[in-house]
């Protein structure tokens, strides 16, 4: 395992790097990755987009990982972010939505230590929790903002926005998006990392926003319905992390194609609203087509 010491090494050289190398994978695990070296990128790249990204996101990363220690959950899953990965994307979309300071900072720890309870509560009922949490604390933060003084981050000045409808920036645009890195250039880093760790994977997610890219070209092409180019991105992101998460779970296919076609549509149901649904679809996509095929199984991928 990726994770196993040398005989003799002293116990404090063992632990510091294990430690580290635990909130990297919780990062990685918002692509479904245990990676440290990917979470490492995918950290770095929210730094370049903004740095208040990357704070957020290491935050929340570490308090649910503390909140797992204290608690003794399996070491293993502790290690490979399990517990944390919802926290650390929390982390990120709060810090990308409302401006930062003590009391987004004491938010986002406590969102921490709620995720990686519901987490560990979920694990042990076999539900794959995926991304439903960081949907559930950034719901919880809209409702409570007002009352807690929380301030928005001004139009404009905000680090992550739409995605244009150019092919090639798209793609990569949305792919970043999943987890609040802002340029295109950033997201094709991410995805080229996540290729040279598991390529099949890297092409299946391209092949999501490829599908999006379609409806959402399709419709500004042909249809002109202002529904759908207004949802072009949340399709992208959604469809994106439905393939990869269903390739991940190594379902077939056919299977993968309907998790992103439902997620794209539960997109437009949802964007008729007018609420955010952040990656919701993804969620409930994944959760219609795994059992579909056999018992549930959390699928993570170490190097």
């Amino acid at each position: 395992m990726f994770y196993d010491s040398p005989g003799r090494t002293p116990a404090w050289r063992v632990g510091v790097p294990l430690a580290v190398q635990g909130q990297l994978s919780a990062i990685a695990q918002i692509y479904l990755q245990s990676s440290p070296i990917f979470g490492t990128v995918v950290l770095l790249c929210l730094y370049l987009t903004q740095p208040t990204l990357a704070l957020g996101c290491l935050l929340g990363a570490c308090v649910a990982s503390a909140t797992a220690w204290v608690l003794a959950f399996p070491d293993e899953d502790r290690r490979q972010g399990l517990y944390s990965f919802n926290a650390a994307l929390s982390g990120a979309g709060l810090c990308a939505g409302y401006q930062f300071g003590s009391t987004l900072a004491a938010w986002v720890a406590v969102i921490a230590v709620l995720t990686a309870l519901l987490s560990r509560a979920a694990q042990r009922a076999g539900i794959p929790v995926l991304t439903s949490l960081f949907v559930g604390a950034m719901w919880l933060t809209i409702a409570v903002a007002p009352s807690m003084g929380l301030q928005p981050v001004a139009a404009g000045n905000g680090s992550t926005g739409g995605c244009g409808l150019s092919p090639l920036s798209y793609l990569f645009c949305v792919i970043g998006q999943v987890s609040f890195i802002g340029p295109a250039a950033l997201g094709m880093l991410v995805w080229a990392v996540l290729a040279r760790h598991r390529w099949h994977l890297a092409m299946w997610t391209l092949a999501g926003a490829a599908l999006a890219w379609c409806v959402a070209g399709s419709a500004e092409m042909l249809v002109r319905w202002p529904v759908i180019t207004s949802q072009a991105t949340g399709m992208g992101i959604n469809s994106a992390l439905a393939m990869l998460a269903l390739g991940t779970f190594q379902r077939s296919w056919p299977q993968r194609l309907l998790g992103a076609v439902l997620s794209i549509l539960l997109c437009l149901a949802i964007g008729t609203s007018g609420q955010p649904y952040f990656t919701l679809p993804f969620v409930l996509a994944t959760w219609v087509v795994l059992p579909l095929e056999g018992r549930l199984r959390w699928k993570t991928m170490g190097e």
